[in-house]
């Protein structure tokens, strides 16, 4: 006879698409809240991540309580050390990754550390308090007659934390997204498991936090300045198999879990789990394999940003106009064959960024035409200094690229095509993060002008003499 949960009961797949549907909801509405919130914000590295976790978790909190899922915070459960135990391979993983993280760290800032410390533990408590706390009891108060409505509420349940990943594919390719979801799922499974048995959300919060941290703290340099190429055939073989043997673990992991779980219907399993550690350490010891090495093009899969820091000068005033137009107009006196006599020279150059994304350059006085190479501009800037011109081009390619050219200055200013397609090929190429703002420093006692960018993460760099540099803080 079937038990009254006090919830109505309907399909559980019916109920895994109304769970996913109602999570894209929220989730679509806090990007939108915390952009609203953090582009105002001048925070320090990982700040906005900060914000939107913290908020997250809040949420999430109002919506247990709002669903009568207090009991988490109450009900009989084992010791918090219990459920850590049951993750052995997993904190395995996670001290390798710890070690590694720690090891490839070329410099060590405590204010970025402290707060990737954070960020993961809101990590930890908000996504635990939903597809834990929230999500899987859910389906547990519905579908909980035997073991295996139990283990199916328990993947359905972890494939909505896979799932909630999908987000994520407005900052890498597919492809990435593809892998993260299917180890979120895995990992998810794992995690439901531990805590199905243990009832202690503290456990796989605690787990969470940590592995997440474990990879985090390796790129508190990297996470926001490194991007990746399209991956080849070799690319995503290579790091499919990474993530199939991970997850693998992940799931053998849970299968051992749950073989020491009560369900309503079955006592724990007294049969023999050597087999499946087995399994475990032979999937561990195949993650060593350097498949990499067999792959040429693998080494040009990770693009990281290149630039040098600089002291923070407090008297740089910042300008961030936004001009679809600019013109350089200058009047040159060139010399005659006759080294007494001068003439005087108009140079006209009207620069426009065009409704296609793509920048014009229009020679007013003889209307030759042509177009810079770059496409998918987002803003440019045309900075004209005592004796030079600096142009920077932003585009979306790959994160942010600028481009960067000082080839034009009031010497050499010439007419004809040549002179343009010169200029053309004179850029300096510098890969970024995310860039939100384009513009121009410029100190208070001079009026020489600096391109300028303030980064999604309010990191902020300067072009000096070519060179890119990003601001200490």
């Amino acid at each position: 006879m079937e038990e009254e949960t006090g919830k109505k009961k309907k399909s559980i797949y019916l109920f895994f698409l109304w769970m996913f549907l109602i999570f894209i909801i929220i989730d679509l509405g806090l990007i939108i809240f915390a952009n609203i919130v953090t582009q105002s914000s001048f925070i320090n590295k990982y700040g906005s991540e900060l914000i939107t976790e913290m908020f997250y978790a809040l949420s999430v909190l109002i919506v247990m309580l709002l669903f009568n899922n207090a009991y988490v915070f109450t009900n009989k459960k084992e010791k918090f050390i219990n459920g850590v135990k049951l993750a052995v391979p997993m904190l395995v993983i996670t001290a390798l990754n710890l070690f590694s993280s720690i090891s490839s760290l070329t410099s060590f800032s405590l204010s970025k550390f402290i707060n990737v410390i954070i960020f993961c533990i809101l990590i930890g408590i908000a996504e635990e308090f939903l597809c834990r706390g929230w999500i899987q009891n859910e389906f547990i108060e519905r579908y909980s007659e035997n073991k295996r409505s139990v283990i199916l509420s328990i993947v359905l349940s972890s494939l909505v934390f896979g799932l909630m990943h999908i987000t994520n594919i407005y900052m890498q390719s597919l492809f990435e997204t593809i892998l993260q979801i299917i180890n979120a799922t895995a990992l998810g499974i794992l995690l439901g498991s531990i805590y199905y048995k243990t009832k202690n959300i503290w456990s796989v919060i605690c787990l969470h936090a940590m592995y997440d941290a474990a990879i985090i703290i390796g790129e508190m340099n990297l996470i926001k300045d490194c991007t990746y190429n399209d991956p080849t055939l070799g690319v995503t073989i290579v790091n499919g198999i990474g993530i199939i043997l991970i997850s693998a673990i992940w799931i053998l992991s849970a299968v051992l879990v749950l073989r020491k779980t009560n369900f309503p219907d079955k006592k724990p399993s007294k049969s023999n789990d050597n087999r499946i550690v087995t399994a475990i350490v032979i999937l561990f010891f195949s993650l060593f394999i350097p498949l990499e090495n067999f792959v040429p093009e693998y080494s040009e899969y990770k693009v990281c940003y290149s630039y040098n820091e600089i002291e923070k000068n407090k008297d740089y005033t910042l300008h961030f106009p936004y001009y679809n137009e600019y013109e350089i107009e200058y009047e040159k006196e060139i010399e005659t064959t006759n080294e007494l006599d001068k003439t005087t020279e108009l140079f006209n150059y009207k620069f426009t960024l065009n409704s296609d994304n793509t920048i014009s350059i229009k020679n007013e006085i003889n209307d030759y035409e042509t177009k810079l190479k770059y496409n998918d501009v987002v803003n440019f800037e045309l900075l004209e200094n005592e004796n030079n011109y600096l142009f920077v081009v932003q585009t979306s390619e790959n994160e942010t690229t600028i481009y960067y050219s000082d080839f034009i200055t009031k010497d050499n200013l010439e007419q004809g095509s040549d002179y343009l397609e010169k200029f053309k090929e004179s850029f300096k190429i510098f890969e970024l993060p995310e860039i939100n703002s384009l513009g121009y420093a410029t100190l208070d006692n001079t009026n020489t002008k600096y391109p300028y960018m303030i980064s999604s993460n309010n990191d902020y760099f300067i072009i000096k003499n070519s060179e890119l540099y990003l601001i200490k803080k």
